[in-house]
């Protein structure tokens, strides 16, 4: 009976595995694959979001592509439609009612208007969805421009002003507030090493930098002392997403003696991402009276080896791996930065055969580990430790121009060394999904510096800031969103307030969008402005161990239009904001020749901004002006209480058929006013307007391998400007001028790129 029973029990066995098999083969062959490409190289596009939704009105799904841009989609019996998108892509859809595989091929949308932005947000997101206004430079806008550094990526942007030291290098005001009030960083960690309060722009090289993000405004809830006025973010590129490993090679040279080499590796992997940049920057300097090619053959010591514009030699590294787990992402990243600033001294009288020239040199080494990881699907962790150097060097040397040699000069105030440490640890926890009506963010923050020299305090101080902060967005009402935000800090050396935030995004419909927010904002004391000690026969000047920081009231508010479809994209903006700072820190004279600094400044900025862009058939047009008034404590003795400033700016980008490319870049800054106390009272200064152009045409070569552009910078050969102090001009209370630029340059670039497939 058991073998009757088993041989009974085989055909049902059977009858079900074949019943499996019939069900199993229909399921597979209800799938469709697809495969997604780059409509220009053909290359594959990973990461690539697909939806689809079956036409019976069942509920659809989705999924993305894999490294080789591959998916594949279940096929209703009704059929399914399939919506294939890319942020900076075409979208594409299209109906599915057979099994056959499709290819697809996007291209790449008419503007950038799908930006991915990090600072200040929860997470990576499209530039529409932040609270904040942001501004993204991208490293396709940073070719396009030519820009070497910081200073000429900024250079055509509304709101930003830089200026120009030929020692201490390029700095920024943003919002009528001076470079002390804006954070810079570098994939969020800040960067150190500020003289007179500002960071030499010339000293961030942008080789290796995917883009430039800029926040007007405060965050000091999320990043502390210095984001008053606005902050910086340098995102470095960490790997190439579709896979495949990258060499790209730069030379890029002006007419008066510049030349710049540069070279970025970069590999991304399911497990492991690498990136290596190198480069050296050379300038030859540059005088007004100097002109035409530099003259590379030895010359007599005479008056033309002091230059107002100095040589200056700049070698930049950086190295970057990242391990990528299934729950944890773990990297390092290593800067290093050598820059020398050669002031070359006019010989001397009577018989002009010696000389003092002196060094500034200039090292940078940074560290960085950061670690990423995925508690559940809506909710993640950062941490980031971080340990920076810096140290800028003088040495003047007393030079025998006719054998060259030289001396060090032996006097304390001829010879400097400063260094600065900081180390930070910085964790967050976030929760951002998309689904919910709720996101937040809390954080800690462990800063701790370090200075020493001959001039600070008894040679080496240290101050410690420690915070707490976060904030939340809350969905409140139909495309309203509220984030309100706090940061409570300990420091050991002054008394650091509180400071709150609330923003508010308000998408009245899907093409205009409002943004408002209140902040407070404040700037620590530098160790410089409390333990200064500079005291010799021309100087008398220390620091102030009491003071307290500054704190700002800001507010802004943007209304933003925007319409995008397949073909072309259009927007329109109007902004305008609001700052109040008190117990500003001021250098005042306390006795005599002595000299310190103390709490008594306010100053007030307001001022707002109009703008628009369109894109079209490779056709990229953006143009738009800003105002910005300023008033300080000396403003209530005259009977103009604000001073202000116009700008305006344009550009025209085009891209043709075959791989030419041609940009044109132009702004007006209007003459920067202020008051200035001298001998006889209140007096008004001014430093003149002036206008700034650039040009340059692109072509690609070798199947867009290899691109080189040519072009020219400062086409209305802008170079010093008109100083004044006194209502009656130049002669009237005294005068001179600034250096702004190097008059006109004409420049050209080659770029190369070289990717695994074209080996």
């Amino acid at each position: 009976m058991g073998g009757a029973h088993q041989r009974g029990a085989l055909p049902g066995l059977r009858h079900a595995l074949v019943g499996l098999s019939l069900v199993i083969t229909q399921a597979l062959a209800a799938q469709v694959a697809l495969v997604v490409t780059d409509a220009r190289t053909d290359a594959p596009l990973p990461d690539v979001t697909v939806i689809f939704q079956p036409l019976d009105g069942t509920t659809g799904s989705g999924t993305t592509t894999d490294q080789q841009g591959r998916a594949t989609v279940p096929l209703n019996t009704s059929g399914t439609v399939v919506r294939l998108s890319a942020v900076g892509r075409v979208t594409i859809q299209d109906t599915l009612r057979d099994t056959r595989t499709r290819a697809y091929r996007l291209e790449a949308s008419t503007v950038d208007l799908g930006e991915v932005v990090i600072t200040g947000q929860y997470a990576p997101g499209s530039v529409e969805k932040a609270v904040q206004p942001v501004r993204v430079i991208d490293a396709e806008r940073i070719q396009r421009m030519a820009a070497r550094d910081l200073a000429g990526a900024l250079r055509n942007e509304l709101n930003i002003r830089l200026s120009q030291d030929n020692v201490l290098g390029s700095s920024i005001s943003m919002q009528g507030l001076g470079g002390e009030n804006v954070k810079v960083l570098v994939d969020g960690v800040p960067v150190i090493g500020r003289q007179d309060g500002n960071l030499d722009l010339g000293q961030l090289d942008l080789s290796g930098i995917e883009r430039v993000e800029v926040v007007d405004g405060p965050l000091s809830v999320d990043y502390g002392t210095n984001a008053l006025a606005g902050t910086i973010n340098l995102i470095t590129r960490k790997g190439d997403k579709d896979g495949r490993g990258a060499v790209r090679a730069s030379a890029y040279a002006e007419h008066i003696g510049t030349l710049d080499l540069n070279v970025n590796a970069t590999r991304h992997g399911p497990r492991h991402d690498l990136a290596l940049t190198l480069g050296r920057d050379v300038f030859l300097g540059w005088d007004p009276d100097q002109g035409g090619l530099p003259d590379l053959a030895p010359q007599p010591a005479d008056s033309t080896r002091h230059q107002q514009w100095k040589p200056r030699e700049q070698y930049t590294g950086r190295f970057f791996y990242r391990w990528n787990g299934k729950y944890w992402n773990i990297g390092y990243k290593l800067e290093g930065m050598h820059d020398r600033i050669v002031d070359r001294g006019a010989p001397r009288v009577p018989y002009y055969e010696t000389a003092f020239d002196a060094d500034y040199v200039t090292t940078r080494l940074d560290n960085a580990l950061f670690a990423e990881g995925h508690l559940r699907e809506d909710k993640h962790i950062n941490v980031l430790l971080a340990h920076d150097r810096y140290m800028r060097r003088r040495i003047t040397w007393y030079r025998d121009l006719t054998t060259l040699d030289a001396t060090l000069v032996d006097a304390a105030e001829a010879q400097d060394t400063n260094r600065f440490t900081l180390t930070e640890l910085r964790g967050t926890l976030a929760s951002s999904p998309d689904s919910t009506w709720l996101r937040y963010s809390v954080g800690i923050d462990l800063v701790y510096e370090t200075g020493s020299g001959d001039r600070i305090g008894n040679g080496a101080e240290d101050i410690g800031d420690n915070a707490i902060f976060g904030s939340a967005e809350m969905d409140v009402a139909h495309g309203l969103t509220l984030r309100p935000g706090v940061r409570f800090a300990y420091n050991t050396r002054y008394g650091a307030p509180v400071t709150p935030a609330l923003n508010l995004r308000w998408r009245i419909d899907d093409r205009l969008t409002l943004r408002a927010g209140y902040a407070r904002g404040f700037r620590a004391p530098s160790l410089k402005e409390l333990y200064l000690q500079f005291v010799d026969v021309n100087h008398d000047i220390v620091g102030n161990p009491d003071l307290r920081a500054e704190r700002s009231h800001h507010a802004d508010l943007e209304l933003a239009f925007r319409k995008v479809n397949e073909e072309r994209a259009w927007g329109l903006g109007l902004g305008m904001f609001y700052n109040a700072i008190s117990d500003r820190i001021t250098l005042a004279q306390l006795s005599g020749t002595r000299y310190s600094y103390v709490n008594i400044g306010r100053y007030h900025t307001l001022g707002g901004n109009v703008g628009g862009k369109w894109g079209h058939a490779g056709w990229h047009v953006s143009a738009g002006a800003a105002i910005t008034g300023v008033r300080d404590e000396l403003a209530d003795t005259t009977g103009r209480p604000y001073l202000f400033s116009p700008e305006v700016r344009a550009s025209i980008e085009k891209d043709w058929k075959h791989a030419w490319r041609a940009s044109v870049y132009w702004k007006y800054q209007g003459s920067q006013n202020n008051y200035v106390l001298t001998d006889a009272g209140v007096a008004h200064g001014t430093i003149a307007d002036y206008q700034m152009a650039d040009a340059s045409a692109s072509k690609g070569l070798w199947k867009e391998r290899l691109w080189l552009t040519l072009g020219c910078k400062n086409i209305l050969d802008v170079r010093d400007l008109n100083a004044s102090m006194g209502e009656g001009g130049v002669h009237s209370g005294g005068g001179g001028s600034v250096p702004l630029a190097t008059g006109r340059t004409w420049f050209v670039r080659l770029a190369l790129e070289l990717k695994k497939q074209d080996r």
